[in-house]
């Protein structure tokens, strides 16, 4: 007897189509607040460098867990979740220690504030897309 094993398709989102999209905007809306209060600009080009680079990291692990098992597409997807955070604090470590102190911690913050929205609207959006689904056996 062959059994089949649910398979992962990929990241879900339900709502506005700039909803995946709105850390980004927020990294936009800052630049002005960071220029009009003398906030680290260099700082905030650091967080949104980091930024960028970790979401298109995630959006690449997504790429590689889609077809697998969805056991398995959820270890591939929570180790690059941990290690994308380990190596992008590994790296405004290195950058606060050997370029800019103020730069590091600016873009430490502002990086922590784009990743935490991004991470919160897209969860949402997943969820309200049918992410969570329950089996027919299990009961509410």
């Amino acid at each position: 007897m062959t059994e089949t094993y649910p398979v992962y398709t990929g990241m879900k989102s339900a709502g506005p189509r700039f909803l995946p999209w709105l850390g980004f905007g927020l990294a936009l809306l800052a630049l002005p607040v960071f220029a009009l209060t003398g906030l680290s600009l260099h700082g905030w080009a650091v967080g949104v460098v980091l930024f960028a680079a970790n979401r298109a990291v995630a959006v690449g692990i997504d790429r590689i867990a889609r077809g697998k098992m969805q056991v398995t597409a959820v270890g591939i997807t929570g180790m690059g979740f941990i290690s994308r955070g380990w190596i992008t604090f590994g790296i405004l470590f290195a950058y606060a220690s050997w370029v800019s102190k103020t730069a590091g911690v600016v873009g430490a913050i502002s990086f922590l504030v784009y990743f935490t929205v991004d991470m919160l609207v897209r969860s949402l959006a997943h969820v309200a897309g049918g992410g969570i689904k329950k089996h027919p056996q299990e009961t509410v």
